[in-house]
This record gives C-alpha cells, structure tokens and sequence, in this order.
C-alpha cells in the first residue's frame, strides 16, 4: 500500500467518499492522525469500509484489526467489515528512522501511501 511518489490523495469514488465521510480530504488525514496518534504504545490506526459503504477511521492496539473483533463504534461485527488502508504504529515500524518521533512518522506515511490501490479495492468492494 505504500508508493514512492505516492500521497497525493484518493481518487475517483473513494475521493467523493472521504468528502462525504470526513469533509475535505484535510479533515480525514487529521481525523487518522489523531486516531494513529492516540494508539497507546503498539498497535494500528485503519481506514474501513463499513457494510453500508460509509467510511470509518478506528485503532486497534497490538496485533487487532476490525477483522479480528468489532470496531470501537460497535456498528459492525468482524465479517462485514473491509480494510482499505492500515498504518503500523508499533515502534518497530518507525524507530531506527524517526526514534520517538511517532507525529513525524505518522506525517510521513501520507508521502508513501499508494492511494491508486486503495481507490481500486473501495471501488471493487463498493
């Protein structure tokens, strides 16, 4: 899910989603960074699709992802819900680069992200 030249934002389909979800696109990437950032210690900050085709930001500590139980929103059981984007924010994932700078490894992640891919799964799942 990561692209060299990527970060420019989701397209299509997806882009009208996050508009309607989040607001503007800024909104949704502090919506994520805050969730990315609240993580304590190990764990995950994750973009879903939920059954109804609305879009959620959750975090999950440790190893858990919305598959692997309900969403803090508990809208949804596991089954139904679709990952389309997932940060690492376990320390192994941005130490030897960023040490304790875990804002700037978040920041950085929206550089990398290959928002081609996720627009093609959204719309594929859609």
């Amino acid at each position: 899910m990561i692209k060299k030249d990527g970060g420019s934002g989701p397209k299509a389909e997806l882009a009208r989603a996050v508009e309607k979800n989040f607001g503007h696109f800024a909104d949704f990437k502090t919506k994520f960074t805050e969730a990315a950032t609240k993580v304590f210690g190990s764990g995950w900050a994750w973009l879903v699709m939920m059954p109804d085709k609305s879009l959620a930001i959750t975090a999950r500590p440790n190893q858990d992802s919305p598959i692997t139980g309900t969403l803090d929103e508990a809208r949804i059981e596991r089954p139904q819900t679709q990952i389309l984007l997932g940060l690492d924010v376990w320390e192994h994932a941005y130490y030897l680069k960023y040490q304790n700078k875990r804002a700037d490894y978040i920041a950085a992640f929206f550089n990398v992200i290959n928002w081609d891919f996720v627009s093609e799964r959204f719309e594929k799942l859609a």
